[in-house]
């Protein structure tokens, strides 16, 4: 059954640009809307000069989602809620001109994916059945999406029906323009199916189509896959003495798939180095670079204590960026995150970011830690965002300790402001310089604001949105930094 619940009540708050330091970096901020904290923003899509978020229902096992249409000048023009209680959602694309909701139903016998086209002026139009394939003993396939289009196409991965004990098989199908399934290759891979896959999907810049798989054996094992093609290439992507601990990627100029990372001690899993690697399109390894962490970097987060108790390398950092600036130097950032429970309390805590700097050519520049101690209860409000601006790669951050002042956030970082937000830069020598920003949000009377600092649009675009939320986390904002 599809339920659709109108949202839509006008709250009055003006459109604001604003300018901050000299990059000409510009902040729009959308008018408020509810915030419901069971909801995850999923995307934002700049959609006939306005701005469409999308936001999912939090361990909902179907499709439960809100959508916040705004105009170009970010008013609220329409909210609804859209739920069907017998699929499951894929995914949302801006594809041909319009924006596209995927789904999966399971009827018992076949998985269908389907897909919708949204009319901004009222709701997602009829369903459209896109594609079946049969369940093998009760178990259905699931369905991934590329991030987006190639020219006149749209490719999804099908993972087929577990099947214990076998080797896992796959398809690729190719939608044409008008969502039509024009091409199907079929794959089996010499990996054993597991319950749960982690399974990425890739696409280069010139339409060449690869699989990122995960499994777990004594810690992670990746795979690259070139698919798309009846005999397909398989390459096991793994350091001469260590073990991936965790990676990202990017495609380069030159079309070269590029990944960097981190690998973990023989002892321990947690982060010891890094590594840099490159593949041409038949994934072939021309390039392969791998360091320890220097001390300098290890002690800004851990004591001579810790590290004789627990080892060297950093524990509890996770990967959240890696991105080329305008000279194609690459820059991989890290960063801690975790729950502490102590005294009867439980807050989050990040103890700071690392970024490490490549050259075009993947050799390493330099390294640098930034120390830092964000606290907090909200996980909202804990980490760090990296933002291309003027073709350079930027950082910010919520600075939380300004909380515990007594005389309240310093006026230098403009008002109605929760925590004040810094901004982070690197010299050439990756020296770094912190500097607060001075923004000033439009509030609903004295409420205060923050960034969730997680971009919600694909990052190689050029503007970027954020969620902005109040200290109760009941009202949001969208905000576009572009």
């Amino acid at each position: 059954m599809i339920k659709t619940i109108n949202l839509f009540s006008f709250i009055i708050c003006n459109f604001i640009a604003v300018n901050l330091f000299s990059q000409d970096l510009q902040l729009s901020f959308s008018e408020h809307v509810p915030y419901e904290s069971n909801y995850k923003s999923i995307r934002c899509i700049n959609y006939k000069s306005g701005h469409i978020l999308f936001m999912r229902k939090k361990k909902s096992k179907h499709c439960n989602i809100k959508v916040h249409i705004f105009d170009e000048d970010f008013k609220n023009k329409n909210q609804f809620n859209f739920i069907i209680d017998n699929e499951k959602l894929v995914g949302v694309r801006l594809l041909f001109d319009n924006i596209v909701l995927f789904t999966s139903l399971n009827n018992g016998v076949e998985t269908i994916l389907r897909s919708r086209i949204l009319d901004i002026s009222s709701n997602f139009l009829s369903p459209k059945n896109i594609f079946s394939e049969p369940n093998k003993s009760g178990y259905p396939s699931f369905f991934k999406l590329a991030d987006e289009s190639f020219e006149s196409s749209f490719n999804v991965l099908v993972e087929l029906p577990f099947q214990n004990g076998k080797n896992e098989d796959l398809k690729i199908i190719t939608l044409n323009n008008s969502l039509q399934v024009v091409k199907e290759v079929y794959n089996k891979i010499e990996i054993k199916f597991e319950s749960k896959r982690d399974n990425k999907l890739l696409l280069s810049n010139t339409g060449k189509i690869y699989l990122l798989k995960k499994t777990w054996k004594r810690g992670n094992n990746f795979y690259l896959f070139r698919l798309g093609k009846q005999i397909i290439n398989e390459k096991e992507i793994k350091l001469s003495q260590r073990k991936i601990a965790a990676l990202d990627y990017f495609f380069n100029s030159k079309d070269e798939l590029v990944l960097s990372g981190f690998y973990s001690s023989p002892v321990r899993y947690n982060y010891e180095g890094f590594f840099l690697l490159k593949y041409d399109s038949d994934l072939q390894l021309i390039h392969k670079n791998q360091y320890a962490l220097s001390e300098k970097i290890v002690k800004s987060f851990k004591s001579s204590k810790d590290i004789k108790e627990t080892g060297f390398g950093l524990d509890k950092f996770m990967i959240t960026d890696f991105s080329l600036d305008k000279d194609q130097n690459h820059y991989l950032l890290a960063e801690h995150i975790s729950k502490v429970s102590a005294k009867k309390e439980t807050f989050w805590l990040s103890k700071g970011f690392v970024v490490i700097k490549f050259n075009k050519n993947g050799n390493y520049i330099w390294g640098c830690p930034v120390p830092k101690n964000q606290k907090d209860e909200n996980f909202n409000f804990i980490g760090t965002f990296a933002i291309k601006i003027n073709n350079s790669n930027q950082y910010f951050f919520n600075e939380l300790s300004n909380l515990s002042l007594r005389k309240g956030i310093p006026p230098e970082y403009g008002i109605l402001n929760y925590s004040g937000t810094k901004n982070i830069t690197f010299s050439e020598s990756g020296i770094s310089q912190e500097q607060p920003m001075a923004i000033n949000f439009p509030g609903k009377d004295t409420e205060k604001y923050a960034f969730i600092p997680r971009q919600i649009n694909p990052k190689n675009k050029e503007s970027s949105y954020f969620l902005i939320i109040n200290e109760k986390a009941t009202n949001l904002m969208v905000g576009l930094v572009k």
